[in-house]
């Protein structure tokens, strides 16, 4: 049985086997150099991005593939917001935010996915899809809608807003949901298996639960609603709080930091059919860690049952390689025990 079929069939319920890779992004400066295509090139071009998203599974022992490059910017680019410069170990940021002062510019365009990274993404996963055939799962990733309003006001003050101007939030959030609904299809109907939505804006730190439900919950059910495959859930810090409301926005999976309690995450999203990914700690100790400690996290991730076990978060573009190595190695020893 193909890895892909192993994967899907854990992701849909049809089967429970422990897989290990990354749901974020892995630009991984090491990765790079392996397989001889660096950043910021890789973050434009389909043949530099392919080879680097294939460097994960050749390199880093990852069970699947991740497409469409190597941040979460790409729907809120054509949306307006300025970006930085990437550079071989930093990602495209957020540098201007076009709706800050004034909603005027507030616009989803009718090409939006003729803008932007969309005609690379398109060559890109016409490739990457070729070249993993039925091999490995692939699956698409950009922000969130809650995320990219955020950026086109800034998270700040688009925070405020929800408190101050309520009616502001939701005219932002009918916008980026459009493009978000158009990014995921584009990519289903290119042939990715999953989507990652990544919403780190609306993470608790930002956020009491009350206002997520509120104002991400409902807007997350329509995009999970209205995508064509199976959708996982990406947020930031520690989502204990939010897990059930998560869980009950129809997505497959849901992906939690190391801030989060994997063995309750796994209590509450078991009974409702999703599945959890996480979460060693990407900001730490894969980063700045011993190749003991990111095996022994890894290894708590799965005695504490996560589904897939993963970096946290998107993992460090400085990150050693060795400690990316250890989520397999400890995976394999915990299927031996």
């Amino acid at each position: 049985m193909s890895l892909k079929k192993r994967f899907m069939d854990c992701l849909t319920g049809a089967g429970d086997e422990k897989l290990c890779g990354c749901t974020t992004t892995y630009g991984v400066v090491e990765l790079m150099k392996l397989c001889g295509h660096e950043r910021p090139l890789a973050d434009t071009d389909p043949v530099a991005m392919t080879e680097l998203a294939l460097a994960g599974p050749r390199y880093a022992g990852f069970e699947w593939v991740k497409g469409m490059g190597w941040d979460i910017t790409a729907v809120s680019e054509v949306l307006g917001c300025g970006l930085g410069t990437p550079e071989i170990d930093r990602q495209y940021c957020i540098k201007e935010h076009p709706c800050a002062e004034s909603l005027d510019a507030l616009d989803c365009p009718d090409d939006f996915l003729e803008r932007g990274r969309f005609p690379a993404y398109k060559e890109h996963l016409r490739m990457l899809l070729e070249k993993v055939g039925d091999e490995y799962a692939v699956f698409g990733e950009t922000e969130g809608a809650f995320t990219a309003a955020g950026n086109l006001v800034g998270a700040e003050q688009f925070m405020k807003w929800t408190f101050k101007a309520p009616q502001k939030v939701q005219q932002v959030l009918e916008v980026t949901k459009h493009a978000v609904i158009q990014a995921v299809n584009f990519a289903f109907e290119l042939g990715v298996d999953y989507y990652v939505l990544a919403e780190p804006t609306s993470g608790p730190a930002l956020m009491s639960p009350k206002a997520w439900e509120k104002f991400v919950f409902p807007v997350m059910k329509e995009i999970v609603e209205a995508a064509k495959g199976p959708i996982v859930l990406h947020i930031c810090g520690n989502t204990d709080k939010i897990i059930s409301l998560m869980c009950e926005t129809g997505v497959a999976g849901i992906s939690i930091e190391e801030k989060a309690d994997m063995k309750q995450a796994v209590e509450i999203a078991r009974p409702k059919g999703v599945k959890v990914f996480g979460n060693v700690s990407a900001a730490t100790t894969l980063f700045s860690g011993t190749p003991e400690e990111s095996y022994r996290e890894s290894m708590a991730a799965l005695e504490n049952g996560a589904d897939f076990v993963t970096p946290g978060c998107g993992i460090a573009p400085l990150s050693p390689l060795e400690n990316l190595l250890q989520i397999r190695k400890a995976r394999d020893d915990f299927r031996r025990a």
